[in-house]
């Protein structure tokens, strides 16, 4: 229900984080099933509760949908996907301040409870499941 606007989905998902300052490192573990069609990216977003905001650094990508950058792992069907952020993952949004490879402003954001993860599916492209860091 955390979707704008909400949406009714029978998925669900987790997501943990661990970051670390001095290496300047973000790992994550996301994991989700029960999507209504088949994924199609997953990021971290720039944005408070119940707004919808710009992509910081993508959690996994499809043929269909390349991160930029070419660093995010292969998203699953369903499951679960690991990776390491670095500043080189960041690519945005700048329209809302964040300029690409600007690690320590996400950091803040998520810190602040200001971004939010998010899973897109074929059926919803603009996100099926999300939740708040």
């Amino acid at each position: 229900y955390e979707e704008v606007p909400a949406l009714s989905t029978a998925a669900s998902g987790a997501f943990r984080a661990f970051i670390d300052d001095a290496a300047g490192t973000i790992q994550y573990t996301l994991s989700y099933s029960g999507l209504e069609s088949d994924v199609k990216m997953a990021h971290i977003h720039f944005g408070q509760l119940s707004v919808n905001g710009g992509i910081s650094v993508w959690l996994c990508q499809t043929a269909e949908f390349v991160d930029p950058t070419g660093l995010a792992p292969t998203c699953v069907q369903s499951g679960t996907v690991t990776g390491l952020l670095t500043q080189a993952n960041v690519v945005g949004p700048a329209g809302q301040g964040i300029p690409p490879a600007q690690f320590a402003e996400i950091v803040a954001a998520i810190r602040a409870g200001i971004a939010y993860v998010n899973v897109h599916s074929a059926t919803f492209l603009g996100g099926e499941i999300r939740g708040q860091l």
